[in-house]
């Protein structure tokens, strides 16, 4: 008698097995990510990233059969999402604290903003910086920036509104203008301006952000 294909495939599936590959694909995404950003984009190829991550070529394109721009789409989105603690994002949300006890001041949230943002380019800054550098030579990467530029633009604007709406803006600062603001301040150029090119350290960067964001947009007192 045959065996029963399925039987057969199902043999065959093991958590061992499962667990290699997974830990096989971060392996080239960790390794790919570091020349990214050391290296660049268009400078980086499947053989460089195949042996910095200690494998075969073949190994990346099992991995990884998209190549380059799904290694690096995927090394993005989780150096964006970091450990994805939703109470991160909850913090980050002006309207949420402004109608809880435990956070109501405005200089309490905004510390929780910049926290939050300043948090997330130290783990992703670089590879987002990559992709604007690298978008005059490859369309991937200039989809991957321009992605990333509508993301940050739709959270300044629900950001502001969120401001605005607790009474927060200062009576001369208008949503668009305040969601400008955001997006220019919290800009992976910005932040790659001030920490990469002017050597500055991360809390120096996060006070000088806070401390802005306060000056330019904020009343002096909230209501």
């Amino acid at each position: 008698m045959n065996p029963n294909p399925e039987r057969a495939r199902r043999r065959y599936t093991s958590p061992l097995r499962e667990e290699a590959a997974r830990r096989t694909r971060e392996t080239i995404r960790d390794a790919a990510a570091r020349l990214f950003v050391r290296d660049g984009y268009v400078s980086t190829t499947v053989k460089n990233i195949a042996d910095e991550a200690g494998v075969a070529v073949r190994t990346v394109f099992t991995a990884f059969p998209g190549g380059k721009a799904e290694i690096f789409r995927e090394a993005l989105d989780h150096a964006v999402a970091g450990d994805g603690d939703p109470r991160a994002v909850a913090a980050a949300d002006p309207e949420s604290s402004h109608g809880s006890g435990a956070v109501s001041h405005v200089d309490l949230v905004v510390e929780q903003v910049v926290r939050y943002g300043t948090a997330m380019l130290e783990r992703a800054g670089g590879l987002l910086m990559t992709s604007v550098e690298s978008s005059g030579a490859d369309p991937d990467m200039r989809r991957f920036a321009a992605d990333d530029a509508k993301a940050t633009a739709e959270n300044a604007r629900t950001l502001a509104e969120g401001l605005e709406h607790a009474g927060w803006l200062r009576e001369d600062v208008t949503v668009e203008h305040a969601a400008d603001v955001l997006f220019t301040l919290s800009s992976p150029q910005v932040h790659a301006l001030l920490r990469r090119d002017r050597g500055w350290d991360v809390d120096q960067y996060r006070r000088w952000l806070s401390g802005t964001l306060r000056a330019t947009l904020l009343r002096r007192t909230a209501p």
